[in-house]
């Protein structure tokens, strides 16, 4: 095989674990949302080691910005979706798979951002500012 072929072979395995992995993520996000855990694991991995009324702040802030944070989760989909048709793309380019790995990371990073705002705002919200 060629190289090329090898970088084929290692993206899509890649794309495949990484859809996966999101797909049973979305599953216990659907999940959480349904019985109003307001972000369940996504939540509780985020802020598991604060105190319980900095974890009840959290989930309230979360419930409040749902739209956001769905929308957030949106695009980090649609860019892990264009990594996957880039790869695939006849012909192969990859700067176009480049390109799409760039907004994975920008959608990554925006949604992370954003859990992180929220997490200091409950921060505030419940803790005294020294």
């Amino acid at each position: 095989m060629t190289r090329r072929s090898w970088l084929q072979i290692f993206l899509v395995t890649a794309l495949a674990i990484s859809v996966i992995a999101n797909f049973f993520l979305l599953g216990f996000i659907v999940k959480a949302s349904r019985t109003g855990l307001g972000g369940g694991i996504v939540a509780e991995a985020l802020v598991g080691a604060y105190p319980q009324e900095v974890r009840s702040e959290f989930r309230r802030l979360l419930k409040e910005n749902r739209t956001r944070t769905r929308a957030a989760l949106r695009e980090l989909r649609q860019a892990r979706r264009n990594v996957a048709e880039a790869s695939k793309a006849t012909p192969y380019v990859e700067a176009d798979v480049e390109r799409a790995m760039e907004r994975v990371r920008a959608a990554t990073d925006e949604l992370q951002r954003m859990m992180q705002g929220l997490l200091l705002e409950a921060l505030r919200n419940t803790r005294q500012a020294v």
